[in-house]
């Protein structure tokens, strides 16, 4: 047995390529008496594709995944073992599907107390899931769980007993279990066939499951050869062990007893100095078992590093400079790549920048859900599934809306998002908007959720308007068959799992780590493009440029918390059991995968991040950029635009163009000259001039309120303040994003989530534990701006939400969580959603949160309160809770203002809601007459426009 460990481009997978040859050279040895496995489909096309090309054919050589192997090799002999011809690997959702099934049946009085009472909800079918696929990729039967003696593991060990004989009963198996069952059938004397000679790729990938298949397989010969790169391993999350690599000669030894062979490589053929130095700098440190200093190539290498300060510009300049790399210097689109950390963030507003300036890209073993017709299902799937963030909810409906399908300019978007972010949502956003079919499909969501994905994909079909269009254009072909393709892939899925559903799908399509399922085939893509894709999928590839992109804390690394409700981790005993060692652990782990990613490249690395300060919600550059420039801290990273030199396409021209014309520095010539061209500009393929961005169209004089007008309580309390900064703000949308009204909108999503749960268990409220856990969950630290500012807004939410359980100020019962009301008063309606609606022996009570500090209400303010009095005239208008009693209390509950004894709240007087009435019609009539004078008070000093305000010094000026 020997073990080949060498850095990146040393020759590992050649080494296994020219052993593969030289068994075969005399004959003596058949093909059929070998075997080479790899970690992923892909490592398997290029194992094959190297031998064929060097010997001509294949013949019956066996090149496979250790799950392609382990699924004939159950086929073969699994009736030893009670299993027959016909098993079927079950997918990620049929496994979860078939959890959820057997734990409805389940008695709650032999679980846990902390999960008897969810063990029905989705959340725990998805946490139990993976518990089980990680117990059996570590071999362990219920017995063995059972004796960790973990509390919170009560009924798990009955429940897995139960779920293996349910497997065998349906003759279904699950990848964990498949890996598990060909271990036990290779450790059996009775097996006939073993490979005389066994060879495996990427052997610091490998699991406890597949190290013991090996050395069952190899036994007794142990004709067993490893290649191995310790500083590549990056799947522990997946049961991987670095351990394996460095156990290798003591756990397989030689006939006569000597420890197996360590070969160690250590020239590269692929990476040179500059990117292997910035590399090696990143993973901070030498790894046991690693092939120590690589000889790196002659060939130069360069390593950049580039922080923007807007993501739309750090997309563009990626796309324009693979532009200029593909045209100025020839090389490929395939030979370019570009590497994301989550496909989530950044990819969207890339492809947008590259299919602007016609660069063919998509993922390099591209599926059928990257099509942008699929992907937009997918959209629409993510936009209505409540397990998703809320966050991730919204990236989902400005995918969908800035899509080819819709195409909505940046302006109409930022105007639908606000309306949204009125108390009415994207549904009644985009029946204003005059997208009847799509706000359909927003409200009624059991399309997604409730019926089999073949039936939700006709349903969606059949209710968009769009889709006559697909029909119709016979440009649309493309779309066309993607949505037939769709279909009949749902079609054939529901026949093996009549129950999946779209959002099944959806899940099983997203993965960020893995390269589809174990079982498919790998594809090349036969034309140039772009390989697009994240830092995982890249293991294995090679490419002449490669860009590591939005490269933020929060982000990359990724060191969010990873524990399972379960605690899955504690079932790999190679993992840390320490959290702070953990964590220590996963940045080691995320500084081998930049370590990966970057010695992809043969010539030239790029790193790029977006910094636009932590208050705008993006997040700060990662920790790893200064070791990657070599430098000792950010500050030392140039954050100026890169030189774009010449322009290399018409677009670029114009863009150039357009920036000498309006630069008052440059020479009056040369502006003038810069001009001339734009206006001729037509003849050599450039837009009008009318079109240039930054030339706004003339408004039209039909006013700011649109043909219905729909108000909110919030919008009246802004009117009553202003009406000027009013019609600025929330008619034509010109406020910007403030991190202090997401952080808002978190604590809100919160507590809306566990006092639902709470409430739809009988509870009077939920606790702190549940919320902490909540908060974890949707926080998402990148939109804080990474560490440390993420920590500091978690403490802050935390600090809250433990004062607001620890004093809760109310022992009435809930009937309402983010409950929607509506009534017309006047010609105006008026609609809103209340936070908690409670009930007592006196009636109805309302509540709404306020998440500031500082800036509270006086109680005379709250007495008078537009927005409380609007909730409790909405409770008496609406029949359904007017049958729970009439309204006793509307009250501002404040969990983030300072407080020791009780909890600070203010309440509305309800001796003045004939008053508000009247001030709430009166306030609707002046917004109907378009009233929009300014008026001063003391929150002129957080105006954002106060420099163009007639009743402000500073902006008086501009009025004169």
């Amino acid at each position: 047995p020997q073990v080949v460990v060498g850095g990146p481009g040393t020759g590992k997978t050649e080494f296994l390529v020219r052993r593969t040859l030289a068994l075969l050279a005399d004959g003596a040895i058949p093909t059929s008496s070998i075997l080479l496995l790899s970690f992923g489909r892909r490592g398997v096309s290029d194992l094959r594709h190297r031998i064929r090309s060097a010997a001509g054919s294949l013949g019956d050589l066996d090149v496979a995944t250790f799950h392609s192997y382990a699924i004939r090799l159950l086929e073969a002999y699994g009736s030893l073992l009670g299993w027959t011809n016909a098993t079927q690997v079950l997918t990620g959702p049929e496994q979860q599907a078939l959890v959820a099934e057997l734990l409805r049946s389940e008695d709650r009085a032999h679980w846990s107390n902390a999960f008897a009472a969810i063990l029905s909800t989705h959340t725990f079918a998805e946490e139990l899931t993976d518990f089980v696929l990680r117990a059996a990729e570590q071999l362990l039967t219920p017995a063995d769980v059972a004796a960790r003696r973990r509390d919170d593991w009560k009924g798990i060990p009955e429940f897995l007993a139960r779920y293996d004989a349910e497997l065998v009963t349906r003759q279904r198996i699950d990848y964990g279990t498949l890996l598990r069952e060909a271990v036990r059938l290779v450790e059996m004397e009775a097996l006939p066939v073993r490979p005389g000679y066994v060879l495996v790729d990427e052997y610091q990938d490998t699991t406890l499951a597949q190290a013991r298949l090996l050395a069952a397989l190899t036994h007794p010969h142990n004709h067993l050869t490893v290649a191995a790169d310790p500083y590549q391993s990056v799947y522990s999350f997946r049961g991987a062990r670095l351990e394996n690599v460095v156990e290798f000669p003591e756990a397989f030894r030689s006939a006569d007893g000597e420890p197996g062979k360590r070969i160690v490589l250590t020239t590269s053929f692929r990476a040179p100095t500059a990117i292997l130095d910035s590399a090696v700098n990143v993973t901070a440190r030498v790894l046991p078992g690693a092939a120590g200093r690589v000889t790196p190539t002659a060939a130069e290498g360069r390593v950049d590093v580039h922080i923007f300060g807007q993501q739309t510009e750090e997309s563009e300049w990626v796309a324009s400079e693979v532009e200029r790399i593909h045209l100025t210097q020839g090389v490929p689109l395939r030979e370019i790549g570009v590497v994301v950390r989550s496909k989530r963030r950044f990819l969207p507003e890339l492809s947008r920048a590259l299919e602007r300036r016609g660069i063919a890209h998509d993922l390099p073993d591209s599926r059928l859900s990257d099509h942008p017709a699929v992907r937009f299902v997918l959209d629409l799937i993510a936009a209505v599934d409540t397990s998703e963030r809320p966050a991730e909810r919204s990236r989902a409906m400005r995918r969908i809306l800035l899509g080819p399908m819709y195409r909505v300019p940046l302006g109409e978007l930022r105007r639908l998002e606000y309306r949204a972010a009125d108390d009415g949502g994207w549904p009644e956003a985009l029946e204003e908007f005059g997208q009847s079919s799509l706000a359909a499909l927003l409200t009624d969501t059991g399309w997604a959720a409730d019926i089999p994905a073949e039936q939700g994909a006709w349903h969606v079909w059949s209710q968009l308007d769009e889709a006559v269009a697909i029909v119709t254009d016979p440009a649309r072909n493309d779309e066309r068959l993607a949505w037939r393709s769709l279909v009949q892939v749902l079609s054939r899925w529901n026949e093996r799992n009549p129950s999946a559903t779209l959002v099944d799908y959806r899940s099983l399509t997203e993965s960020e780590d893995f390269e589809a399922q174990p079982l498919l085939s790998f594809r090349r893509p036969q034309d140039d493009r772009l390989a697009v894709t994240t830092l995982h999928q890249s293991k294995g590839l090679e490419f002449h440029t490669i860009f590591i992109c939005d490269a933020v804390e929060g982000v990359f690394p990724d060191l969010r918390p990873r524990d399972s409700l379960l605690g899955v981790r504690h079932l790999l005993d190679h993992l840390p059991t320490d959290s702070a060692a953990y964590t220590a652990f996963r940045l080691q782990e995320e500084r081998r995968l930049a370590y990966t990613a970057m010695t992809r490249a043969r010539n030239r690395v790029v790193w790029t991040a977006t910094s636009v300060g932590a208050e705008a919600g993006r997040g700060v550059p990662s920790r790893f950029l200064p070791l990657v420039a070599g430098v000792g801290s950010l500050k030392e990273i140039s954050s100026d635009t890169p030189d774009r030199g010449a322009p290399v396409s018409p677009r670029e021209a114009e863009a150039q163009l357009r920036r000498i014309a309006a630069d008052p520095i440059e020479a009056a010539p040369a502006r003038l000259a810069a001009v001339s061209v734009l206006a001729d500009g037509q003849e050599w393929g450039l837009r009008p001039g009318a079109h240039h961005v930054g030339v706004a169209s003339r408004g039209p004089d039909s006013g700011l309120n649109g043909k219905k007008l729909r108000l909110s309580p919030s919008e009246a309390d802004g009117y009553a303040r202003c009406p000027r900064r009013y019609a600025l703000e929330r008619k034509l949308y010109l406020a910007a994003d403030s991190l202090h009204a997401t952080f808002g909108s978190l604590i809100h999503q919160v507590l809306d989530d566990v006092e639902s749960e709470a409430m739809l268990d009988g509870k009077r409220h939920s606790d702190f534990a549940a919320a902490k856990t909540k908060l974890d969950e949707l926080m998402d630290p990148a939109v804080y701006g990474g560490e440390p500012f993420a920590a500091a807004w978690r403490e802050r939410a935390l600090e809250g939400l433990e004062r607001l359980y620890a004093l809760w100020p109310s022992s009435a019962r809930p009937v309402g969580i983010e409950r929607g009301v509506s009534f017309t008063l006047g010609d105006v309606t008026w609609r809103g959603r209340i936070d908690r609606i409670e009930v007592d022996e006196d009636g109805v009570r309302v509540v709404d949160y306020k998440t500031t500090r500082h800036r509270t209400a006086t109680t005379k303010e709250a007495q008078e309160s537009l927005q409380l009095g609007f909730y409790a005239l909405a409770v008496g208008a609406d029949e359904e809770l007017r049958q729970l009693g009439e309204p006793v209390a509307a009250e501002f509950w404040y969990p983030l203002a300072d407080a020791t004894q009780k909890l600070r709240t203010r309440s509305l007087d309800l001796a003045n809601l004939p008053e508000i009435g009247q001030r709430l019609i009166q306030l609707g009539e002046d917004i109907a007459s378009e009233r929009w004078e300014p008026v001063t008070g003391d929150w002129c000093d957080r105006c954002a426009f106060a420099t163009s305000c007639p009743a402000r010094p500073e902006g008086g000026d501009q009025f004169a």
